[in-house]
């Protein structure tokens, strides 16, 4: 632990040292004929031995730029421009030189002009589209895409593979301007090869939002790969096999083929390493800092396609399979303050689920002209579990050793089919600028199961007798709902423009319970619980009219603020001989957005509604120890939400920032009203309550520091606040439970000529509980992680790899752990011809010592639980690549 807090300091004081400042060169980019500035130009800085890039930046509104931190260097300032003819200039800095180059102007007049033939622009920004050209940025031989994405300025990509660019989440990877495989991009940055990309496109995702009425903050990215014309036509494989002690094995297959306008993909996986695979370069989920909590042995398939029928046509889908069985074995500590007396109750949990799914998802794009755009997107869905638990557990108080033993199984299985249909019809119109939409959203889902429930109580007090529930709950649930929406926007003028909706919703959640309990003398479930039973549906319909008017002062300055009218017809039916429950309401609903440079501050208010379980009007008997009581009378909680977020990215010192922090205040917020008796029996009941409000703030900050030599060096620096003012009501008294909980996380990645590969990283927890009104004990405590990552890359054809990931919890129960220390080791040979085989032996957790543990407070308790995960395993893996390209 020592050691990895020793080398995170050393490697941000190294980090800091390479960052002090260098020279600079500035200019002023104007039109050689008219002599105006040109705004928005694209200026690189290329290293001349090389060619590679140092850093870029663009042009203000008059044609200004500066690049600063620039070590001393023959460099080559390249600009460039839609339109014009790029201009390259020789420049041989000097220690802390300051540059002003004055006036450079494009297209007629070239000062110092360099002609580089064969070699691309690293770097060109086409209005909101910023294009790399992968060939400015070196890879070693047999690299993948999330190995190029990693060398972008700006782009950072995390161990599990999501990538955020300038500090914003991407939502898809595109090949060729093709969705590839939308439900998981990792699949195409970790089996499509570097050397097949001529392009990088990233842009903004406004393909939901054409009239882009979605404030930039809240707005992803795509990435688009073009790929080079010798692999415009051919197919792509990857085979992965793996076996080792314990059982472990992984296998991996991808197929993709790439025509002109047809693209097909096949990615299917098959392991029981429950997301261990730290090595492992397929689609799979790692977490690098251990901690697993269940043992996962699953089989997935996936096929995805994307076709286009002349120009207005385009068809894409993806098919979906898996098989997952989930194990989850543990172990808890639960207190419970009542009074004078603390009820502890100790337990062991064993659970298993089995769960066999299918989806089929569609997106079909037909643009007939210029002006309109119509979309449907259905998706199928099935899903079939099977489950079965078992618990059992202790319980004592202060006063008595021993209060009760419980045990309890639960198993059944359930199935639920799903279709979800989207249509939406865009039509530009004749005032520019101007758009009508319409919209209409289908969802039907039925569910069904049955759950078997067995509860053994064994009391040793008098005032709670010893009990045995044996019970059978069949269930059929229908949630379907339909929404037809009509929108029109509207420019009034150049700085005031408007968005109205209208709307109209049908929710029908329908749900049967039947219980029955077990006739021991025929050991059939006969005996029919009309209390316990239910025949439950809620038919909601709602109406909206919204209108919201935009005032752009300046290009960058706006003000937002919007009304909503809000009608609902509710009604709640609970059982042939309850009486309905009918409900008619009516809200005004307003926003505000204030967006000042790249600030935004905004407002908005939404309405919850009681579930209508909690609505129904009976006490239904889970177990001996348990009761839940519903409440007819509950009132809809209101929300309010106030925000300000505050979004950077400097392309010149490649510094990406994101803040953000959020307010909400509820009223008639809906908790459980609890009675627990000194022995653990328990009766809740949902009741409203006021007060209840939480405050969030994030913060993030990423910087990639210019290339010094052969050194790359990226760090990140993460903040997650959150303070709450939580409510409860145990045995008649009202709390107040005040958590503020602090997350920090910091970590550097160096690359040394792609042969040295090191990543650390801190990560610290510190959560405190205080309580108001109730006479509970205070708690806090910190949860400290660290890690240290290190791959070497030899020219013999090795790879060494390391992953030390250490955590230390101090407030866990007695008889758990309080550290664990997960070091695994990797040693991989490339082998066969052009090293498209690879040969790895892997140990996962070398000193046996994975574990996680939870620690958390809640209301007048407090939990412990601490999971098996996977121990100590040994695993051989050989990998193959091949293509068949027309190259």
């Amino acid at each position: 632990m020592r050691f990895i807090f020793v080398f995170c300091v050393w490697c941000i004081t190294v980090t800091n040292v390479y960052a002090q400042n260098h020279a600079t060169i500035k200019a002023v980019v104007v039109d050689s004929l008219n002599r105006q500035p040109i705004p928005l130009a694209t200026v690189s800085i290329l290293r001349l031995k090389d060619t590679t890039l140092v850093s870029y930046t663009t042009t203000d509104i008059n044609g200004v730029f500066t690049l600063r931190n620039l070590k001393e260097e023959p460099l080559v300032l390249l600009i460039s421009h839609v339109g014009y003819r790029s201009l390259h200039v020789n420049i041989d800095l000097k220690k802390n030189e300051v540059i002003d180059l004055g006036q450079l102007y494009l297209n007629e007049r070239i000062l110092q002009e360099v002609i580089v033939r064969g070699e691309g622009i690293p770097v060109i920004i086409k209005k909101d589209t910023i294009e790399f050209d992968a060939e400015a940025f070196k890879t070693r031989p047999n690299a993948v895409v999330e190995d190029l994405l990693k060398k972008l300025p700006g782009v950072q990509v995390y161990h599990d593979g999501r990538i955020t660019i300038n500090g914003k989440e991407i939502s898809k990877i595109k090949v060729d301007g093709k969705d590839f495989f939308a439900i998981d991009p990792k699949i195409a940055t970790r089996n499509l090869e570097a050397d097949m990309i001529a392009k990088i496109q990233v842009y903004d995702d406004h393909e939901k939002d054409p009239d882009r009425l979605v404030s930039d903050y809240e707005t992803k990215k795509i990435i688009n790969l073009k790929f080079k014309k010798a692999f415009a036509k051919g197919s792509l494989s990857k085979f992965i096999a793996a076996g080792g002690s314990q059982e472990r094995y992984d296998a991996n297959v991808f197929y993709g083929l790439f025509e002109k306008k047809l693209q097909i993909a096949v990615n299917a996986n098959s392991n029981n390493l429950s997301g261990t695979g730290i090595f492992s370069d397929d689609n799979q989920t790692s977490n690098i800092y251990g901690g697993q909590s269940s043992k996962v042995k699953s089989t997935t398939g996936t096929f995805h396609f994307d076709n286009s029928f002349g120009k207005t046509l385009k068809i894409n889908g993806d098919y979906q399979y898996l098989k997952q069985v989930t194990d989850n074995n543990s172990t808890g500590y639960l207190q419970q303050f009542i009074g004078d007396a603390t009820l502890n109750t100790k337990s062991v949990n064993v659970q298993h689920q089995a769960q066999n799914s299918q989806s089929l998802a569609l997106r079909v794009e037909w643009d007939p002209d210029s002006t309109s755009i119509i979309k449907y997107e259905p998706i199928f869905a099935y899903n079939y579990t099977t489950h079965n638990n078992s618990a059992a557990g202790v319980s004592t108080n202060n006063f008595l050793l021993l209060l009760n033993n419980n045990s309890s199984t639960d198993y059944g299985s359930g199935s639920d089919v799903q279709f979800h249909h989207d249509l939406s019809y865009y039509h530009k119109l004749r005032k520019k600028y101007a758009s009508v939409s319409i919209s209409n959203v289908i969802n039907i889902h039925p569910q069904n199961g049955h759950n078997f429930t067995t509860n053994d109580l064994i009391s040793y007090v008098a005032t709670l007798q010893s009990d045995t529930l044996h019970r059978l709950a069949k269930t059929t649930n229908i949630n379907n709902s339909e929404a037809l929406t009509v929108g029109l926007y509207y420019p009034i003028n150049k700085e005031l423009s408007t968005n109205i909706a209208i709307s109209g919703t049908h929710e029908r959640n329908a749900g049967d319970l039947l219980t029955y309990d077990q006739n021991f003398k025929t050991g059939l479930y006969t005996i029919f619980l009309q209390d316990q039973s239910s025949n439950l549906f809620r038919d909601n319909w709602q109406q909206f009219i919204s209108a919201d008017f935009t005032w752009l002062f300046s290009p960058k300055n706006s003000l937002k603020v919007g009304l909503s009218a809000q009608w609902q017809q509710i009604n709640n039916h609970f059982s042939s001989y309850m009486a309905d429950l009918n409900q008619y309401l009516f809200y005004l609903l307003p926003s505000v957005e204030l967006r000042l440079n790249r600030i935004a501050f905004n407002y908005g208010k939404e309405i919850m509604q009681a579930a209508i379980d909690d609505l129904r009007p009976i006490s239904i008997v889970y177990s001996p120890l348990y009761t839940f009581v519903g409440n007819p009378n509950l009132k809809p909680t209101s929300v309010h939400h106030w925000g300000v977020n505050y979004y950077d990215y400097n392309s010149q010192s490649q510094i990406s920032l994101n803040m953000s922090s959020n307010i909400t205040v509820e009223s008639n917020t809906i908790i459980k009203k609890r009675m627990v008796s000194a022995e653990g029996l328990e009766v809740s009941t949902p009741v409203n309550r006021n007060g209840r409000f939480s405050i969030n703030f994030n913060f993030f900050v990423g910087k990639n520091f210019k290339k010094i030599n052969k050194w790359q060096i990226n760090a990140t620096t993460g903040a997650n606040v959150v303070a709450g003012h939580n409510l409860f009501n145990v045995n008649g008294n009202d709390g107040y439970q005040n958590t503020t909980a602090i997350s920090a996380t910091e970590e550097l990645k160096v690359n040394w000529n792609d042969m040295l590969e090191i990543r650390s990283g801190y990560n610290v927890n510190y959560s405190i509980t205080r309580y108001q009104l109730v006479n509970l004990k205070n708690s806090g405590y910190t949860m400290q992680r660290a890690l240290l990552s290190l791959n070497v890359f030899l020219p013999q054809k090795y790879t060494w790899g390391i992953n030390d990931a250490y955590s230390f919890n101090p407030l866990v129960a007695s008889g758990f752990r309080r550290y664990s220390n997960l070091v695994s080791l990797s040693v991989a040979r490339h082998i066969q011809k052009k090293d498209k085989g690879e040969l790895r032996i892997t140990c996962y957790d070398l000193l046996n010592q994975s574990i996680n543990s939870i620690h958390f407070a809640s209301e007048n308790t407090i939990n412990d639980t601490q999971y098996q995960p996977i121990k100590r395993y040994f695993l051989l893996t050989y990998t193959y690549r091949f293509n068949n390209f027309g190259h």
